[in-house]
């Protein structure tokens, strides 16, 4: 289905190629990782911006995703590479938005919280996006406390199972080093109190309401009710602790 990759020996030669036919500086990353699969992947990076490709295994086409500062907003499909380059080095070489790409290219799709990183409110919308979320009811009572908070509220939030926890940045990797984390007492050592044999009904609707705050997620710093949890995770932040800043950790 891909005589355009076997001619050339494999995706990656394919796009380095088609990004000389632009005139690009963009090349295919070297990742000596790479190797094992050097037919099915292609990543390309410029800056804080990265691209990861893929091909389909039962019909041709190209699949390119879309990051920015650690960040995945958007995905494409073509069966073109030609677009397929040409929509890489817009994306990679341009300071663009992700609207700006998806209006340029009709076969790219931006994610639901493209918008909110476009618009630089992405702090914001994650707290509402987990304070909707239903599958979080268990944290959504320290949420609806967290979210008012002027000092927690510009944290980049994020779970990790059944646990909330705070980032200085708002890519991935995460910067939660030395940060307090929230998990409902009910998920305690994440295991759901209803499947401990020797539970009453009367302590689980208790556990319900109660959370528990560590540091580094092992570090021990208390628990309590939401409003005793709050000013836990608030006594134990870093001093000066700053609003989160777009990037990684690793930046």
């Amino acid at each position: 289905m891909y005589p355009e990759l076997d001619k050339v020996g494999g995706l990656q030669n394919a796009i380095n190629i088609e990004f000389e036919k632009l005139n690009s500086t963009l090349r295919v990353t070297q990742d000596s990782k790479l190797d094992k699969i050097p037919l099915t992947y292609a990543r390309i990076e410029n800056g804080q911006k990265f691209s990861q490709v893929y091909i389909g295994a039962k019909e041709k086409i190209y699949l390119p995703d879309f990051w920015k500062e650690g960040v995945w907003l958007a995905d494409g499909k073509t069966t073109n590479i030609s677009d397929l380059a040409q929509v890489l080095d817009f994306w990679l070489s341009n300071d663009i938005t992700t609207k700006q790409l998806a209006d340029k290219f009709s076969f790219v799709s931006p994610n639901d919280k493209a918008l909110a990183f476009d618009n630089n409110n992405e702090v914001e919308y994650t707290w509402n996006l987990i304070l909707q979320d239903q599958h979080r009811t268990e944290i959504h009572g320290f949420v609806k406390l967290a979210i008012k908070d002027n000092v927690l509220n510009k944290l980049f939030p994020f779970t990790s199972l059944y646990t909330l926890c705070f980032s200085r940045c708002t890519g991935y990797p995460y910067d939660t080093d030395n940060l307090p984390s929230v998990t409902p007492k009910l998920f305690e050592n994440f295991v759901p109190i209803q499947e401990r044999k020797n539970s009453a009904e009367q302590d689980i609707k208790k556990l319900e309401m109660q959370f528990v705050v560590t540091k580094n997620r092992s570090e021990y710093l208390g628990e309590g009710n939401a409003e005793e949890a709050l000013q836990i995770v608030k006594a134990n932040l870093p001093d000066n602790v700053q609003p989160a800043r777009k990037g990684t950790a690793d930046e």
